[in-house]
């Protein structure tokens, strides 16, 4: 059993770079290319292919660093085995990395984030901001929250959150459209501008709701931000289906008009998505029950819009 060398590709993997890697490690480069040299000798595969700018994991790679990874970050917990807290209880060390998409509250998990540390200073976050379905081992994550139902044979995903859709509009876009003679309560108007959410892709992992769908007449303004959408909303520039609860502030202020979705499902999920051969550590399941209760109890997870859900798949 080739530890120090399992060792070595693992951090390589981690850090993304083997000059990285050996400054984690404090050894020389040389001697940690000659460690997984050696590991990939031992297991008689090829586990990355390297050139000068980056790394890659080979298929042996993905499988074994899969295996590995988890291995490593037991041992590196029974590190901290003996160690107890003046309570007697063993903190939680080590580092979280954690996927979000681009238009998550950032305030609610910044607070989340914020308070977990509190309780547990020594835990690290690794935060990827990115709308693509992540892959859990080439990013190396240990979850990600998603909008969306997941899909795919290698996760599991945890449903904590169900958040509506709404249409908004400015007050004086409203009162433009009425003095053109179109109707406030209806989204399918020709000539009413229309803002429009498009993912960047099929698989992007963007919440998916038929309120989402848009009808087939051309559209005034199309992105992937739910950000971008509202600001333009804000400004007058069309009509927007957007997650009810980020409106709130707007609408209560008077900035933005409320109309509910025309038929329709107007509701999506919002999921902690894990690895699914890859068993949880102590630190991710208790921050993923500490993100849940956040949202559950405030946050900017309004209890109108936003229902906590203990439905899992």
């Amino acid at each position: 059993m080739d530890l120090n060398g399992t060792l070595a590709f693992v951090t390589v993997v981690e850090c993304g770079s083997f000059s990285a890697a050996a400054r984690t490690l404090e050894i020389p480069r040389s001697t940690l290319s000659a460690r997984v040299a050696s590991l990939e000798a031992h297991l008689g595969v090829i586990l990355l292919r390297r050139t000068t700018r980056r790394i890659a994991l080979t298929d042996d790679g993905r499988d074994y660093f899969e295996r590995a990874a988890r291995a490593i970050r037991t041992l590196r917990e029974a590190e901290q085995f003996g160690e107890a807290d003046a309570s007697g209880r063993r903190p939680l060390s080590g580092s979280i990395r954690l996927g979000v998409p681009f238009d998550f509250p950032f305030d609610a998990l910044s607070q989340a984030i914020a308070t977990f540390r509190e309780a547990h200073p020594r835990v690290r976050f690794d935060v990827l901001v990115d709308d693509s379905v992540s892959d859990f081992v080439d990013d190396n994550l240990d979850m990600a929250i998603r909008g969306g139902q997941p899909g795919g044979d290698h996760i599991v995903a945890r449903r904590i959150a169900t958040f509506g859709f709404a249409r908004f509009a400015s007050p004086v876009f409203e009162r433009a459209m009425r003095k053109r003679g179109s109707s406030r309560g209806r989204s399918d108007s020709h000539d009413i501008p229309r803002l429009v959410f498009k993912p960047r892709s099929a698989s992007a992992s963007t919440p998916r709701s038929p309120a989402l769908v848009p009808p087939q007449q051309d559209h005034a303004v199309a992105t992937n931000s739910f950000a971008l959408l509202k600001q333009l909303a804000l400004h007058g520039a069309g009509m927007a289906v957007l997650p009810a609860h980020t409106c709130d502030a707007e609408v209560a202020s008077g900035q933005l008009l409320s109309m509910p979705v025309d038929g329709g499902d107007a509701q999506a999920g919002l999921y902690l998505v894990y690895p699914s051969r890859r068993a949880l550590t102590a630190k991710v399941k208790a921050f993923s029950d500490h993100l849940v209760a956040h949202l559950e109890t405030g946050g900017t997870a309004r209890k109108r819009s936003v229902r906590e859900s203990t439905t899992s798949r």
